[in-house]
């Protein structure tokens, strides 16, 4: 199996990590880290580590692939399928 692209909108100084609803066709990430000019890439591991432990796989096989330094980033899921990765994160969705 290959890598699945995920699009996800990163919106940081939340209180805790959350997956927000799909808006536009971006997934929305609430993420607990307070953003940082001096390190445009101040989220993205916060955002791999809260994606693996919610998809049940390995940070190694989650990555950041566009986007390093935006709010908008497209992340490469390794090894499953749209269907799967839908399937882990419908439950923890909120609105």
């Amino acid at each position: 199996m290959g890598q699945f692209s995920l699009s996800v909108h990163m919106e940081p100084n939340a209180k805790q990590n959350e997956v927000g609803q799909i808006v536009q066709g971006y997934l929305r990430l609430r993420i607990a880290v307070k953003p940082d000019d001096d390190n445009l890439e101040y989220g993205n591991e916060e955002i791999v580590a809260f994606m693996s432990e919610i998809l049940g796989i390995s940070k190694d096989r989650v990555s950041v692939t566009h986007g390093q330094e935006l709010r908008f980033k497209v992340l490469g899921i390794e090894g499953m399928d749209a269907r799967q990765v839908m399937e882990k994160l419908k439950p923890h969705m909120k609105g």
